[in-house]
């Protein structure tokens, strides 16, 4: 899809894990009052993504109502995703 780094890292905490799921987003970041709202109204968003190493794109789809915590943080190479 595309080529380009990722722009923030998206921390999910979901109902049922002990570990936070740690997505590479490379879309215009959320505001954590649009992921409260998601979140509240069990929305499921569509979420470009890639996997540590790999510069290929994918859409992820996230439900949201399954999400209990959410943080966002700025990209960088230091910090790794988990998908």
């Amino acid at each position: 899809m595309t080529t380009e780094q990722p722009v923030y890292l998206l921390y999910l905490l979901t109902i049922g894990r002990d570990k936070e799921l740690v997505l590479r987003v490379h879309s215009t970041p959320p505001t954590l009052e649009d992921i409260a709202a998601w979140m509240h109204d069990a929305t499921v968003r569509p979420l470009t993504v890639s996997r540590f190493g790999d510069e290929e794109t994918s859409i992820l789809m996230i439900n949201f109502g399954h999400v209990v915590g959410a943080r966002l943080a700025p990209y960088s190479e230091s910090r790794t995703g988990s998908f």
